[in-house]
């Protein structure tokens, strides 16, 4: 009788819990398995047109396929062909006199990965997605272009 109650009971808890993680929410970050979608990741967040300008800005830096770079590096400065983390850091820099990770451009461009190519990265969108040996120069092109667009319409 005791192991009925207690099999009954841990089903309700089982049960309560996938519930509660349905409403809540599990979702996959940068930072692993989070419960409740963290702010940064909220696609209502405000762009301005420091965001746009960043994402034009590192959309010059990267005006063909000589100027891209398939790998990362750590220091972005050490080289002069960009992935495309580098040339958001550097359009950053360039824009707002420093780099903010979680910055509103930065964001949007993470959305747009995640809308096309989901499968194409484990933990961190920018670099994985550019390491990724399926993606191409006309890929990144195509993410800063989606992600430009979306930053227009946001700003109207």
């Amino acid at each position: 009788m005791k192991k009925k109650i207690l099999y009954a009971l841990s089903s309700l808890i089982l049960v309560a819990l996938f519930i509660i993680f349905g409403v809540i929410g599990v979702y996959k970050t940068e930072n692993g398995i989070v419960l409740g979608l963290p702010d940064y990741e909220k696609r209502t967040i405000r762009v301005s047109q420091v965001d746009l300008d960043i994402l034009k800005r590192a959309d010059s830096f990267l005006f063909d396929e000589n100027s891209w770079r398939k790998e990362s590096v750590t220091n972005c400065s050490l080289s002069e062909k960009l992935d495309l983390y580098c040339a958001l850091e550097k359009a950053s820099i360039e824009i707002m006199g420093k780099y903010v990770h979680r910055q509103p451009a930065l964001q949007e461009i993470r959305f747009t990965i995640d809308d096309y190519y989901r499968e194409r990265w484990k933990k961190h969108r920018l670099i994985d997605f550019n390491e990724n040996k399926d993606t191409n120069f006309e890929e990144i092109k195509f993410v800063l272009d989606q992600t430009i667009t979306t930053v227009k319409k946001k700003l109207k």
